[in-house]
């Protein structure tokens, strides 16, 4: 097992460079975040390792200074607001996807004097792989529509991907940005009707049709009102029918 974590962040690594070339320029996005984690304020630097942790970032300076931050902070006590703080830099250093960050994560979890953060800690550790593929899928840009933005082009991704916490966190990004293409809903439209054909009571398949329901609702478009009738007829799962309808009611 452990030849085969090494395997990966290697393989990680290598495929690391070859995204990084293809990617669009970032350096606005990652100067902008390295300033949030160096900046005092507690609530700016938890704020940025909230925005890393699901961007899909590769730059190694960025988890380089969390990694910094995490060493330098992890012992010094158990104040409510600084556990926060260290527990959400431990998840924004996971979502590097390097497992050289492993041996600093499993430290924290073994050593960090409160318990909620050695259980965070644990956790980053454990989702190192789960990034690394979360990274892959986000900065694939053979497919790239040029007339969208990267963000929305990384939603696209996320839609589109096998992996149902991807596409769930893609419908929650989608109901919290203030604007996005119709081509993002239009996507999201076909993958609840998709997930539905092939339906699971699983409660993350459901939660994430359930959100899904939400984004269109956030479209604001009433083009979206027959997928949102077709799932409220097809379903007979009561949460999602309630969701649906609900998003069916905003429209």
């Amino acid at each position: 097992m452990k030849n085969y974590v090494v395997f990966i962040g290697a393989l990680f690594c290598l495929l690391i460079a070859g995204i990084s070339f293809a990617q669009p320029d970032r350096s606005t996005e990652i100067d902008a975040l390295l300033a949030g984690l160096e900046s005092a304020s507690s609530v700016k630097r938890v704020n940025a390792a909230k925005i890393i942790s699901r961007s899909g970032l590769t730059d190694q300076n960025l988890y380089a200074k969390i990694a910094t931050l995490i060493k330098d902070g992890y012992l010094a006590g158990t104040e409510p607001n600084h556990v926060d703080e260290m527990a959400w830099l431990c998840k924004a250093l996971a979502a590097s996807g390097n497992d050289k960050y492993r041996p600093l994560l499993e430290e924290v979890a073994e050593n960090a004097p409160s318990e909620k953060l050695k259980s965070y800690a644990k956790q980053s550790s454990e989702l190192i792989e789960g990034y690394a593929q979360r990274s892959l899928i986000l900065n694939q840009s053979d497919a790239w529509d040029d007339n969208l933005s990267a963000e929305e082009n990384r939603l696209l991704n996320m839609l589109n991907s096998d992996n149902i916490n991807l596409k769930r966190d893609a419908a929650k990004m989608i109901v919290r940005r203030l604007k996005t293409d119709t081509k993002v809903f239009d996507t999201a439209a076909e993958t609840l009707i998709d997930m539905g054909k092939d339906f699971q009571y699983e409660n993350t398949y459901v939660d994430t049709m359930a959100w899904l329901c939400k984004a269109l609702a956030a479209s604001g478009d009433r083009k979206y009102v027959a997928t949102l009738e077709q799932v409220i007829s097809t379903s007979d799962n009561s949460k999602l029918r309630t969701y649906a309808s609900k998003a069916l009611n905003s429209l």
